[in-house]
């Protein structure tokens, strides 16, 4: 089998794909045309006469296979919709000619393609560049966020407590006793004037017999 090139197709599974097959012109038409499949499962998978229904190997992919145009005009396209994994191959169209001397000719056509069926991506790998540039983004606030706080001086812990004891030392025992002074001196005694007993000078005596 020659062709002229090779057609890379790539397909998600559940779309379809044309399959463009023709030859060159020539004296006489070709009267049938075969899909072959030539590489992970070598094997025909249809095959079309002239003015006629096309037939499949395996029946479960007639409804999921069209042919437009003919073989007898050089050229026709095959779709094959509702796309599988197990559609991905290497294919070709051959050309049947008849040879009235010898064997019916078959002429490949002028493309071979190779159909690469992949798996439908979930919207989670839709979404995860935006998810990874959300997260560099976040990343990014809260980092500059930690070295706003960071840069703000603190006193360390020992540094406070130093200072409290430096603050505790400044206070010299004559300033704690004026301290102490001055709350005695704010502080006085109430006499009171029901208590016979106790004299100006603060000593106690019997009353006179004028004050009784």
């Amino acid at each position: 089998m020659v062709c002229s090139h090779v057609q890379f197709l790539e397909r998600h599974e559940g779309e379809s794909v044309v399959l463009p097959c023709m030859i060159e012109h020539r004296n006489t038409s070709p009267f049938g045309v075969y899909l072959k499949r030539s590489w992970l499962h070598p094997s025909e998978v249809l095959f079309m006469y002239t003015k006629s229904e096309f037939s499949v190997t395996n029946v479960e992919d007639k409804i999921r296979t069209s042919v437009t145009g003919d073989p007898s005009s050089h050229s026709l396209n095959v779709t094959i919709s509702q796309l599988r994994i197990s559609d991905t191959d290497r294919y070709y169209c051959e050309f049947v000619v008849n040879n009235p001397s010898s064997e019916d000719e078959r002429i490949p056509g002028k493309t071979e393609f190779f159909v690469l069926v992949t798996e439908i991506k979930s919207v989670f790998n839709l979404l995860a560049p935006f998810t990874d540039l959300f997260s560099s983004c976040l990343n990014d606030c809260q980092s500059k966020a930690r070295h706003r706080v960071s840069s703000r001086p603190q006193p360390p812990v020992y540094e406070e407590m130093t200072g409290l004891q430096s603050v505790g030392r400044k206070l010299s025992p004559c300033h704690l006793e004026e301290m102490e002074s001055s709350e005695y001196r704010n502080c006085f005694v109430k006499k009171s004037s029901e208590n016979y007993y106790e004299s100006p000078s603060g000593a106690l005596c019997p009353r006179s017999a004028s004050q009784k």
